[in-house]
């Protein structure tokens, strides 16, 4: 049988044996299955192999007459809701792939990238690159950032991949992120698998990752699509990146990049065309396959995007031109409008999700498309999304948006795609857009704050209304941006709202004064129901604002004083609630003042209120607990910890179960840093993006922590509880912490 193997891989030509030995990587268990993977369709072998789609039309031919491999069609992973064409060796293939010997050209898989961390792209073969590689590769050795540049499509990924699997051996780890349209600082940094939570503080949060990839690369591809609304702040984080002597950083985009100078650049060429004649499976002896790279530049992309059938455009013709004049034109009406639907996303989409998604197999097999790891998500390619983005009038971008908002109202689920719903209807000029924004902050503010902060600025250039631009100056507060707020503070026309977001841009940049003026305004502004929620909170936020358990004098004054404001409404359900709240408030103020006597009486009152949970009036036990140890030198802490910990794992909410076990590390910092230690990794880290002052209070308690408990984080801990206790209000006990990290400088 081997020689008869043999024999018949002899016969085989290179583009027969390549296909081979990648379909022998497969299963014969696919053979029947109704999903399979992208990697036997058409397009996802050629992505394999680095060659065009109709390269692979005559060995695949070839191959199947010869009984090595059958097609059939098949439901692909992600690719779509029409089945496609898939690819299997039979038992005959199998066998003829088994004699081929060992295999020096392995496709790639999924698993070849597991070392570089974060969503670095599939890799492909890379022809004629690899000394680009090593020109960059050397130039990273004196340089702290380098910038990789060129014109889409030209393979700029390509070889910033080749560069990050050239430094795995040199660096101790590599990792990779690709931003969109809605990319921040944090979306990049999750996506480069940096743990959660990071730093709202874009200070920080350069310190942190210096520290965190201290021997590292970060590269980042795609930096041309971040929004102006971000792009200050990631240039701020690179540059002090290099100040904190940080991991090395690759940046990949095409020109303009106004906001880089200072980083070196290398521009990408045009592949050599002894190398680009390998895209379409050929040699630079194949005169015709020359002529055809020739004509095109050695454009990688528009090499791909080459079909046999299709004119060639005249010499020194811009690859823009081909794609819009050769490539787009020629295809039928129907494809070109599933393209248009594509090319005004913002970001990669799962293809089921897409308006035309029977067409992403024909959008696929033409190579328009390119697809996120592991084919989760795909978006239109970039080089085809700008041509086409460019042709479309107004009136016709328009009237696309308004279809796809339509599309995407029946099938919003998650917040990418209320995100992706709320860009359609802000480009489709809808009327009510003041309602929808109003909606989406609701759905999008404390998960997706990164799309909503752009998609609130689009919208302002619509309509700039006093509503709209209080909605951004309320997210810029909860993202911790003073600038952003101040951009939109003198076009809040309602006294109310711009009372509102002044006092807290007063406490994010910690202005006292300015705050306390705020509030006197705000109880004078208010009705009676915003007075009593404005005072309770006011209240709340002055007995938070301290570090320590012992409380200032003036600060008891304060609180008495906001609490007198209050008037108990006369509907029964109404003055139920705000009972409740200010019998916690005075609990909290009781404990303070360490009156335990009146907090056990106000306890009780709690517990006769039918509709509060008995398990938080335990927990405002179990803080009452926790003040009486601490004044008593016989206290067992083991004991009090499993107390405390029973009571807080019945809370009602995460919320109240963390801010209990953050009391309890706080107490056992002085008492029993072991304890305190162990207690605090049963605290689940807080989201990422805060949208209330008592998760930022909660975030502010958790980084203080850290500082005590992390002492290789200590100066990011401290910095970023700073930051999050002015977001919740709480100015005087950032000042504490303020001086604390400069007697560490």
């Amino acid at each position: 049988m081997s020689d008869v193997g043999s024999a018949v891989s002899e016969d085989l030509s290179l583009p027969e044996e390549r296909l081979l030995r990648l379909l022998a990587n497969f299963s014969s268990s696919l053979e029947k299955a109704w999903d399979v993977t992208r990697e036997i369709s058409l397009p996802g072998m050629s992505e394999a192999l680095g060659v065009v789609r109709s390269a692979l039309n005559v060995p695949l031919t070839s191959l199947e007459q010869r009984g090595f491999i059958f097609k059939r069609m098949a439901h692909v992973i992600g690719g779509g809701s029409r089945r496609r064409n898939v690819y299997h060796l039979t038992d005959e293939g199998r066998l003829a792939a088994a004699q081929l010997g060992e295999n020096d050209a392995k496709p790639r898989k999924s698993s070849s990238n597991v070392n570089i961390l974060g969503d670095p792209p599939t890799e492909a073969p890379m022809y004629g690159r690899l000394e680009l590689v090593k020109q960059i590769a050397t130039k990273m050795e004196v340089n702290q950032h380098l910038l990789i540049s060129g014109l889409p499509g030209i393979g700029k990924t390509a070889v910033g991949l080749g560069v990050g699997k050239h430094f795995l051996s040199t660096y101790s780890e590599v990792r990779w992120a690709t931003a969109n349209e809605f990319s921040d600082l944090e979306t990049l940094c999750l996506a480069m698998n940096f743990t959660a939570p990071l730093p709202l503080d874009t200070h920080a949060l350069a310190q942190h990752i210096a520290v965190q990839s201290q021997n590292g690369v970060l590269i980042i591809d795609d930096v041309n699509l971040i929004s102006t609304r971000h792009l200050e702040s990631f240039v701020k984080f690179c540059r002090l990146m290099k100040d904190f002597n940080g991991p090395k950083m690759i940046l990949i985009g095409r020109e303009p990049l106004a906001l880089f100078e200072d980083i070196e650049r290398v521009t990408i060429p045009s592949l050599p065309l002894k190398d680009a004649v390998k895209l379409l499976n050929s040699s630079s002896k194949d005169k015709a396959s020359m002529h055809i790279v020739e004509r095109l530049g050695g454009h990688p992309l528009a090499i791909l995007l080459h079909q046999q059938e299709s004119s060639l455009p005249e010499q020194d013709a811009d690859v823009q031109s081909y794609v819009e004049e050769v490539v787009l034109s020629t295809l039928e009406q129907s494809i070109r409008a599933h393209i248009d639907h594509l090319v005004l996303l913002p970001q990669p989409i799962e293809a089921s999700k897409a308006y035309s998604s029977d067409a992403i197999g024909t959008l696929d097999d033409y190579g328009f498309l390119r697809w996120t790891s592991k084919t989760e998500k795909m978006e239109v390619q970039h080089l085809v999304r700008n041509v086409r983005r460019l042709s479309l009038s107004e009136t016709e971008k328009i009237d696309l948006h308004r279809q796809a908002v339509e599309h995407w109202e029946s099938i919003a689920e998650t917040g990418d795609d209320f995100a992706v719903l709320l860009h359609h209807q802000i480009h489709a000029r809808m009327e009510n857009l003041e309602s929808s924004c109003s909606s989406a902050f609701k759905q999008l503010a404390s998960t997706h704050s990164n799309a909503l902060s752009i998609l609130l600025e689009q919208a302002i250039e619509v309509n700039s209304s006093s509503r709209l631009h209080y909605l951004a100056a309320k997210l810029a507060l909860e993202r911790c941006e003073p600038n952003h707020v101040h951009i939109h503070l003198s076009s809040i026309d309602d006294q109310g709202d711009l009372n509102h977001i002044a006092m807290g841009l007063a406490y994010l940049e910690g202005r006292i004064e300015d705050a306390e003026r705020c509030i006197e305004a705000g109880l004078l502004l208010s009705d009676s129901h915003q007075r009593n929620q404005l005072a309770l909170s006011a209240a709340s936020r002055r007995l938070d604002d301290r570090i320590s358990t012992d409380i200032p004098a003036g600060a008891v004054k304060d609180v008495k004083k906001y609490l007198s404001h209050i008037e108990l409404p006369t509907q029964s359900a109404e003055r139920s609630v705000t009972v409740v709240a200010l019998t916690m408030v005075q609990h909290a103020l009781a404990l303070a003042e360490l009156d335990f006597q009146r907090a056990e009486t106000l306890r009780t009152n709690l517990s006769s209120i039918s509709t509060f949970d008995s398990a938080l009036v335990r927990g405002l036990a179990a803080k009452a607990t926790l003040l009486q140890s601490l004044s008593s030198a016989s206290t067992n802490w083991i004991e009090v910890k499993k107390q405390i910990l029973d009571i807080a794992d019945l809370q009602p909410s995460r919320v109240h179960r963390d801010s209990l076990l953050l009391s309890l590390t706080e107490t056992l910092l002085e008492a029993s840093p072991e304890l305190a230690k162990e207690v605090f990794s049963q605290v689940i880290k807080p989201n990422s993006s805060p949208n209330s002052i008592l998760l930022h209070r909660l975030h502010a308690r958790w980084w203080h922590c850290m500082s005590y408990l992390q002492p290789s984080l200590q100066k990011v801990a401290l910095k970023e509880a700073i930051t999050q206790f002015r977001a919740a209000g709480c100015p005087r006990a950032a000042k504490i912490l303020e001086a604390k990290i400069h007697s560490l400088l």
